[in-house]
């Protein structure tokens, strides 16, 4: 894996990241496990593997994992309108925005499914700029939280964001959004529990998870990695983590966890949801979720440049065509990334996983996966 080695160092040694850890498994053996850099430039506090990093987005993957549990138990089906759980959904409405600039309000014409929040077509918007209902969404948060955190919890604030407009009619389009986090609602509602404790107990105590959650325990925040601004001299993030269970947690992009802690889920995935004898999904399970679900409609605005020659699953992306991809990696490799320039992937045609944990504000992905793939996949033997 030197090739790997010199590439994921020189993003460091060339001044591009504040610091990396990865780890890659295969055949059961940890063929790759360095870190580089600094978790706090600052105070020169390297990266290790037992760095805690917020890893945003990789966050769904496991709220995935934690609802089709619910799912094999027959809770729910993927068809079911989202309003059989969540009541907010039940009159759902778009946000059309006409061309002198007005919007319109209209009813949509079928409910929100389940199906369409694992897929990413359900409409739902991230708060933002990005179109109407996203702008609507955005205003609405500021209004009520003109602090920053949101403050209610998860189940109440989902069902909030159920009564926003969609951006389009359920299931038209692909659209990357809230949805996951709308599903960590729902474990909420079919289990009795709050989503961090049933993860903890359905999750991360199983497969041995101790540093993975929606907050960072006092006694282990000198570990975290602090996020840098990786366009504008490295500039430290100021903002802080939570020491304790947040009121709203974010099944879609709250957790923090190591490198460690992460790939021991990546490996009870590949090993078709069982590691060292526990079983947390069925192998049939995981095949559904790690296959391409979206129609040639939805692909047409499945278009992000990090997504070409993939499609898209249940809260995880699929290799389909490496040829469009440009990457010398295997039909059938999935995964997810998150913000801060984290990544994550499943090749089970190497019998492989790869974590790669950093703190890049942006995360630029384009910049930078490609070539740890290139690098990864040239190293194997």
């Amino acid at each position: 894996m030197h090739l790997l080695h010199d590439t994921l160092n020189h993003f460091v040694t060339s001044g591009q990241i504040a610091g990396y850890t990865a780890m890659i498994v295969r055949n059961d053996e940890t063929c790759f496990a360095e870190s580089c850099g600094y978790a706090n430039i600052e105070k020169k506090i390297p990266v290790t593997t037992d760095t805690i990093f917020p890893i945003a987005s990789m966050s769904k993957v496991i709220t995935v994992a934690g609802i089709m549990q619910l799912y094999e138990q027959g809770l729910f089906k993927l068809w079911d309108p989202v309003r059989e759980y969540l009541p907010g959904f039940s009159s759902p409405t778009i946000a059309r925005e006409n061309q002198d600039g007005t919007i319109d309000i209209v009813p949509a014409a079928g409910d929100v499914t389940m199906r369409q929040l694992f897929t990413m077509t359900s409409g739902v918007p991230y708060p933002g700029p990005e179109n109407a209902a996203s702008r609507i969404r955005l205003k609405k948060d500021q209004e009520l939280f003109p602090d920053g955190p949101v403050s209610m919890d998860t189940t109440a604030y989902c069902n909030l964001v159920g009564q926003m407009p969609l951006a389009f009619e359920p299931g038209k389009q692909w659209m990357y959004g809230f949805s996951i986090d709308i599903l960590g609602a729902v474990i909420e509602v079919l289990s009795g529990m709050s989503l961090g404790e049933y993860l903890k107990t359905n999750i991360f105590d199983p497969l041995g998870m101790t540093d993975t959650g929606f907050f960072v325990p006092e006694n282990k925040q000198e570990r975290t990695a602090t996020l840098y601004h990786i366009n504008d001299g490295m500039t430290p993030d100021k903002r802080r983590y939570a020491t304790e269970k947040p009121a709203f947690e974010s099944g879609g992009g709250g957790l923090f966890s190591t490198v460690r802690d992460y790939s021991r889920f990546a490996q009870m995935l590949l090993h078709g949801g069982t590691l060292n004898g526990v079983r947390l999904l069925g192998r049939k399970t995981i095949d559904l979720i790690a296959r391409d679900h979206l129609t040639p409609e939805q692909q047409m605005t499945h278009n992000w440049d990090t997504q070409r020659g993939y499609g898209y699953g249940l809260g995880v992306r699929v290799m389909t065509n490496p040829e469009l991809a440009d990457i010398n990696g295997s039909v059938g490799e999935w995964g997810w990334d998150g913000a801060f320039g984290n990544w994550f992937c499943i090749d089970p045609a190497e019998n492989l996983t790869c974590v790669y944990l950093t703190g890049n504000l942006p995360g630029d992905h384009y910049r930078f996966i490609p070539k740890l793939m290139a690098s990864m996949y040239a190293s194997l033997p």
